[in-house]
């Protein structure tokens, strides 16, 4: 996919390492079945194992690459959506890799995650032992989704991510 708009490029940075991860996937599955048509003149066995792995690889990249590109099957309005990420009261908290827009909070952990703020009832903070604090999204079903998490007690990046996401759930009175 061509990158277009800076708003596309801003989340082309927000996900690069997921991506990143993923083109070295693809790499190595290639890389793969190019040794195993090699080893394949001088050692079938060996050439067929090559080449079992390199396809079990690829089925497995090939589908995060998939899982990747729907996660932005679920915003309606693309060209809004990546209006938001540029726009000046959007937050980016990078201790956390947070990105907080105007109707959207994308949070990478694992993997990317992006929550519509309309879909989400509250945010909340959760305090763990040792002074750890979690920040969490709850939906309207009750299922709460951890979007930050804080070693520390006092922490203002925290609490900046907890205050931009309160600021844009307090609009629509939630």
């Amino acid at each position: 996919m061509a990158i277009q708009t800076a708003g596309e490029q801003k989340y082309y940075d927000f996900i690069e390492e997921r991506a990143r991860s993923l083109r070295t996937g693809m790499i190595i599955w290639i890389s793969l079945l190019a040794a195993a048509l090699i080893a394949v003149f001088n050692s079938p066995v060996i050439g067929a194992a090559l080449a079992a792995a390199g396809v079990l690889l690829a089925v497995l990249n090939v589908r995060n690459q998939r899982a990747l590109r729907a996660k932005l099957s679920g915003i309606g309005d693309r060209a809004d959506f990546f209006n938001q990420l540029i726009a000046p009261d959007t937050v980016e908290v990078p201790a956390f890799r947070l990105l907080v827009a105007r109707e959207y909070v994308l949070s990478f952990r694992n993997d990317v995650f992006i929550y519509r703020l309309d879909d989400m009832d509250k945010v909340e903070v959760g305090l763990g032992r040792g002074g750890e604090k979690a920040l969490f999204l709850t939906d309207r079903s009750g299922e709460r989704h951890e979007i930050a998490r804080s070693g520390g007690k006092d922490d203002p990046e925290f609490d900046r991510a907890y205050s931009a996401v309160r600021e844009r759930l307090a609009p629509a009175g939630r």
